[in-house]
């Protein structure tokens, strides 16, 4: 009873209560959770599992990624349970550095637990189709495997920590969809993309050029990769040239969420060199 550790064998129950939340993530997005942090995430256990949390670790930084509750398990202070348990095991790794992207209404429940709302991040569900141009730019060329120590390096230096492990699933999850631009001899920008069951997911998409033609050329030439369908993507609200050329594209809903801290700062350079987080539950 109690806490324990989420295992593959809790997978379908933890798809079940995102299917249940609206959030819709997939058994092989949880499995890479479990893939990065084995022992990283926990059920709530009552008689029946109630509730669920993913956490990871880079080096000192830990992310809260998903947090639910099931309808009949609330009102009975499972999430604080379960928050628990996550913070003391990224405490145990020696986390420094604790984030977690929030939905409004868990907010309070993290504050409880020393996090404080530092950034704040656009998410938004657009739609592809063939009336929004996506043309490739030749400044842009397809990212390969021999570019990910200097990828890693880059995002490094923007994240404040080491997430080579989580840059090569997601680049090998989808290379197709993976460019750069490189000028003599350095890689001044790159963009992920990669499908899912719903359509396609975008991010990380970083920039390091002060021109905001080479983060459109990036974006616009990733997208020609992809088919028409649903587009989900999250951006720093406070670069402004990021949400332009979001704003650009047919727009099914945005919402925004804040960026919650415990412990040192996360993303403490230039966020404005950052157009597209990798994903949600992962930082």
């Amino acid at each position: 009873m109690g806490v324990r550790i989420l295992g593959k064998e809790d997978i379908g129950f933890a798809v079940s209560l995102t299917e249940e939340e609206g959030w819709y993530y997939t058994a092989r997005e949880l499995e890479v959770m479990l893939r990065m942090d084995p022992e990283g995430s926990f059920v709530f256990e009552e008689g029946e599992p109630l509730g669920f949390a993913t956490c990871v670790t880079y080096g000192r930084t830990g992310v809260l990624g998903h947090l639910i509750v099931s309808k009949k398990g609330r009102g009975r202070k499972i999430g604080h349970s379960l928050v628990r348990a996550a913070v003391d095991y990224m405490s145990s790794k020696d986390v420094e550095s604790m984030l977690v992207l929030a939905t409004q209404e868990a907010v309070r429940l993290y504050q409880s637990h020393g996090f404080e709302i530092r950034e704040e991040i656009s998410c938004m569900h657009s739609r592809l189709d063939d009336h929004f141009d996506r043309s490739p730019s030749d400044s842009c060329t397809p990212l390969m495997e021999s570019d990910l120590d200097e990828v890693v390096d880059i995002d490094r230096r923007l994240f404040g920590d080491d997430r080579d492990r989580l840059i090569r699933i997601l680049y090998h999850e989808a290379p197709q969809h993976s460019f750069k631009i490189k000028r003599a001899g350095k890689i001044e920008g790159f963009i992920f993309a990669r499908p899912d069951h719903i359509g396609y997911n975008l991010g990380p998409w970083v920039c390091l050029t002060e021109e905001a033609s080479d983060a459109e050329a990036l974006f616009r030439t990733a997208l020609s990769t992809l088919g028409n369908g649903k587009l989900y993507s999250g951006s720093f609200s406070s670069n402004l040239a990021a949400m332009k050329i979001m704003d650009e594209t047919p727009r099914i809903s945005q919402w925004r969420i804040p960026i919650m801290i415990r412990g040192k700062a996360r993303y403490s350079t230039n966020t404005g060199k950052v157009f597209g987080i990798a994903a949600f539950e992962l930082g």
